[in-house]
């Protein structure tokens, strides 16, 4: 089981320590531990997004099921493909602003570019099978969902993915700020002597 940071906290935890101390140093050791929580910011503001999307493109796949269920009714219809609609939209924002938070960071895109690529065709495949099937019956329904039955595993995959890798690199660098902190508590604690 992965262990998640709770930015908010772990910020205001770091942050109370850093005051506890006093005024830092300006040696080295101590201006990193700032460039360290700075960093460890915009990754754990990464995962969060990432953690976004995986949870946003699981209410799509909600939404595409209820839009089968329910859409025989022209109100309901028109509610749940509003609902869908705004889903793939918050998506596909949510990919691009991860993306842009992973460049920053200096981080693979790899998955990304998978992401992005099974986005297009995802729904690509969402739009085909209502466009062929409709929704006017269970049985079209049933016959739009078969066909896309299965398309969002390699999303769902590599968003988890991501997810990991970004907790795993937030847990690293969380021990980097911990280091920095206790170096910079030595030099301090050594120039006041």
């Amino acid at each position: 089981m992965t262990t998640t940071l709770n930015f908010g906290r772990t910020c205001s935890f770091w942050l109370a320590i850093v005051l506890a101390f006093g005024p830092l140093s300006s040696h080295a050791q101590c201006t990193g531990l700032l460039e360290s929580l700075d960093r460890l910011e915009s990754m754990v503001g990464a995962e969060n997004t990432a953690r976004d999307a995986l949870t946003t493109i699981r209410r799509n796949a909600q939404d595409w099921k209820n839009l089968l269920l329910r859409g025989r009714d022209n109100n309901e219809r028109q509610t749940m493909q509003t609902r869908f609609d705004t889903q793939g939209k918050t998506y596909v924002a949510l990919l691009l602003h991860l993306r842009g938070q992973m460049s920053q960071l200096s981080l693979a895109l790899d998955r990304l570019d998978v992401l992005d690529q099974e986005q297009l065709k995802l729904f690509d495949k969402y739009r085909a099978a209502l466009a062929r099937h409709g929704v006017d019956s269970l049985e079209s329904a049933a016959a739009a969902d078969r066909e896309v039955q299965g398309a969002d595993v390699v999303t769902f995959r590599t968003l988890e993915q991501t997810i990991e890798v970004l907790s795993t690199s937030n847990l690293a660098q969380f021990q980097t700020v911990r280091q920095s902190m206790r170096n910079c508590q030595a030099l301090n604690t050594s120039i006041q002597k």
